[in-house]
């Protein structure tokens, strides 16, 4: 017989009790970009975003802890986004933020006193799933904490979540999780099939959002795996049903990483290093215009909005 961990003898302690590493507020300063290859990166991405109908864009936990929502917002509020595709992660730090103002434990020192990952933001995520999986694990997240702001006075007055403001717009929020890879998965009330359901609806409204796309910007900002990933995949459904999915569509790839000089006469041979790049691999063989940059996040989005208001 095969033992299982009991999670009820887990102890769940309040976010109140831990010393989170990042608060929302104030917002650090942006490094300006100093290169002209990266400044021209972003220029033309922000004149794509303008000339085409459809931006779909993808990250990780990194892209909220450095709060680079708060830009993905104001990009919303123009009418720029048409899908928000993440993972797990992002959408922890994400709920943090709109709850607690504050986010990033000490991963290092929590593990060793038992404590990483078990805080009340799982009780709340995973309640957010339970109750509202059939919506998909985004929308999930904008409803539930759209009603526990109007019930309870603990939440800010002025909401930074991005899943609340993705809700609010009505812009789809795609969460791609992955099964144990995220601090929900440690909680009792952690219901693996309710997860599953979430996470495979917004799998299924990513595709139908790439049906037939045409004339539109894909935008990875340090998302290694994920995003390339499902959206090879979704790629792949909504090709086989529309053959004109992908005409005239583009990528932009932002990460911390130099590899993008092997791509430059088409996809390397294996014994280059550069053909392991994920993001590169990847959309190259979706998009025949494919643009890869070091950048950092911080900076892409804040110029990009700086960019994309020059041309308003």
């Amino acid at each position: 017989m095969v033992m299982r961990f009991d999670r009820d003898r887990l102890t769940i302690r309040k976010l109140d009790e831990r010393i989170s590493k990042t608060s929302y507020n104030p917002m650090n300063r942006i490094p300006d970009i100093k290169r002209q290859d990266q400044l021209a990166f972003v220029n033309k991405l922000a004149a794509e975003i303008k000339e085409k109908k459809k931006v779909i864009i993808g990250f990780g936990g990194h892209f909220i802890k450095n709060k680079c929502h708060r830009h993905l917002i104001d990009l919303m509020t123009h009418n720029y986004i048409t899908h928000v595709v993440t993972n797990g992660a992002s959408t922890i730090h994400d709920f943090e933020f709109g709850y607690h103002g504050k986010t990033e434990e000490d991963v290092k020192e929590n593990l060793a006193n038992g404590t990483f990952g078990l805080w009340e933001t799982g009780e709340h995520i995973n309640k957010a799933i339970n109750l509202y999986a059939y919506l998909g694990y985004g929308k999930a997240m904008g409803k539930y904490i759209d009603i526990e702001r109007d019930r309870s006075s603990i939440w800010p007055g002025s909401c930074v979540s991005l899943a609340w403001h993705c809700y609010k717009r009505d812009v789809p929020l795609s969460v791609c999780t992955s099964i144990g890879h995220d601090i929900i998965y440690e909680h009792p009330e952690c219901d693996g099939a309710k997860i599953g359901q979430a996470s495979y609806i917004d799998f299924l409204n990513l595709a139908h959002t790439m049906e037939g796309i045409q004339d539109a910007v894909f935008i990875c900002v340090g998302s290694a795996i994920t995003f390339p990933m499902v959206m090879e995949k979704a790629f792949a459904m909504a090709k086989n049903v529309e053959p004109t999915t992908g005409n005239n569509c583009s990528c932009y790839i932002v990460d911390l990483f130099d590899v993008s000089s092997g791509w430059n006469e088409g996809e390397p041979d294996k014994s280059d290093p550069a053909y392991y790049n994920r993001p590169m691999k990847t959309f190259s063989r979706m998009v025949s215009d494919c643009h890869y940059m070091k950048l950092d996040n911080r900076q892409l989005m804040y110029h990009l909005r700086e960019s994309l208001d020059e041309r308003s």
